[in-house]
């Protein structure tokens, strides 16, 4: 295995270890809403917008642009 392989495997055991309580979050954004943003990799959408985990669904696209399709999609809360 590769050093950073080993790193985010380590890293998303103890993420899951310890998510505890959020695994009771509503499935719907608490906040009720979607955010449609680009999917570089020095962009972090929650610390940009103050969200925390179940705020909101974020989706990340490619290309730079928002096409109708990715933004209906992310709008739909079941």
């Amino acid at each position: 295995m590769s050093a950073i392989r080993d790193q985010v495997l380590s890293a998303n055991a103890r993420y899951a270890a310890s998510f505890g309580e959020k695994s009771k979050l509503a499935l719907p954004p608490a906040r009720g809403f979607a955010i449609l943003t680009c999917m570089d990799a020095r962009i972090d959408p929650a610390k940009a917008t103050g969200l925390a985990e179940g705020d909101a669904h974020v989706v990340r696209n490619a290309g730079g642009r928002a096409t109708r399709i990715a933004a209906c999609s992310s709008s739909r809360t079941p």
